[in-house]
């Protein structure tokens, strides 16, 4: 009588445990890209006439844009301009305004934006001036339901106090929001489909208001948590941290924003302080979001940079230019488009230039690109090349 030769169960759990170990990080991204399109079919839809439809997110997405391919551009046919809230009755402001004033007219325009938020007015157009934070706004005043809309040139000037802050659906039209302490304008929604809407406004030159970066309070031009947002032609630029900054609500829910970045530009944030990730445009805490035709360059830190799990950017028709050089010890952060933390980032049509990384991610961050850039760093992370 023969024995057969045999593995004990011992010795098997071991190899299969052993393998898994070994390819865990593999079983992982598989596991978490596994409903994320591989494939540039799944993406560029049939036609619409002689265009291609360009297909980012699905139906749940709250920012949705329409995205077509023409040859090698990309554009949108979206109209901005219908998210203005409904309403004609308007308040005029002006630098030289008096609050005893009616506001309805040009001619008698209040002086401050409380006493034209009190009238309850849907329109507050403010004239051309710059606005100065304890005499024509206070600090922290809240904005919701309303068009703000500037004529001429408009400055918001925080003067280093904490900056104006959306808790609900607005329109603001060719405003520049400047020199605030917790960015230069914030918006704090804790109802993700609270829909804010910027067209043509600017987001510069918010403080470093503390060097341990722990304890900064100013994390972005535009600091974004919650709610829905689209931004037309906007920019954010020499802030002292990020420029276009996104996290969740801080109601401390999963209500994650949902943004198309459209057209838009940062150029030269976290110039000033030491910390390693002050980046153009960055995205965190399950943030969903389109990048159509933007232009970044300059930061210290990553251009583009997505992070953490549930965290998901299309970046269509992109530029990214120059990070500044951080020294050896923080080469992964100096890269164009920077991805980690099982965060996605879809890269399409985009264009690198002149950082020491066009793409890096590392700590499980995933990067899915219709080409090969020619300078890429991973470190427990992927770079995905989609198939055609």
């Amino acid at each position: 009588m023969s024995v057969k030769n045999f593995t004990p169960p011992v010795v098997l759990l071991l190899i299969v445990g052993t393998t898994i170990i070994h390819f865990r990080h593999t079983i992982s991204r598989w596991w978490l890209l596994r409903s994320y399109p591989h494939d540039l079919q799944q993406i560029y839809q049939p036609k619409r006439s002689s265009d291609t439809i360009v297909h980012c997110f699905d139906n749940e997405f709250r920012a949705s844009i329409p995205i077509y391919k023409k040859g090698e551009n990309f554009y949108t046919t979206y109209d901005f301009e219908k998210n203005r809230l409904e309403g004609s009755d308007t308040i005029y402001i002006s630098v030289k305004g008096d609050d005893s004033y009616s506001g309805r007219n040009r001619q008698t325009a209040k002086h401050s934006i409380e006493a034209a938020l009190r009238a309850k007015a849907h329109n507050i157009i403010l004239l051309e001036g710059r606005y100065k934070s304890g005499i024509h706004f206070k600090s922290n005043t809240h904005l919701s339901d309303v068009n703000l809309i500037g004529e001429g040139r408009v400055v918001i000037d925080n003067m280093g106090r904490v900056p104006l802050a959306v808790t609900g659906n607005v329109f603001i039209h060719n405003i520049e929001f400047a020199n605030g302490s917790r960015g230069s304008l914030r918006a704090y929604l804790e109802d993700p489909y609270k829909v804010c809407t910027y067209v043509c406004c600017k987001f510069n030159n918010s403080l470093v208001d503390d060097a341990d970066v722990s304890k900064a309070l100013s994390l972005g031009g535009l600091r974004i948590q919650g709610g829905t947002h689209y931004l037309y032609r906007c920019e954010a630029s020499y802030n002292g941290y990020d420029g276009f900054s996104y996290h969740a609500a801080p109601d401390g829910s999963l209500n994650a924003p949902h943004v198309a970045e459209v057209e838009c530009k940062a150029f030269h944030n976290g110039e000033h302080n030491a910390y390693e990730s002050n980046n153009a445009s960055t995205a965190h805490d399950g943030t969903h979001i389109i990048r159509l035709n933007c232009a970044y360059g300059y930061s210290h830190g990553g251009n583009v940079a997505d992070v953490h799990n549930g965290t998901v950017s299309y970046n269509v028709g992109c530029t990214a230019y120059s990070a500044m050089d951080l020294g050896m010890n923080f080469r992964k952060y100096q890269a164009n488009y920077f991805c980690a933390t099982n965060g996605v980032m879809y890269l399409l049509s985009c264009k690198s230039y002149g950082s020491y990384y066009d793409l890096s991610s590392w700590n499980s961050g995933n990067i899915l690109s219709d080409k090969v850039y020619k300078r890429e760093y991973t470190d427990n992370g992927s770079i995905i090349l989609l198939k055609k």
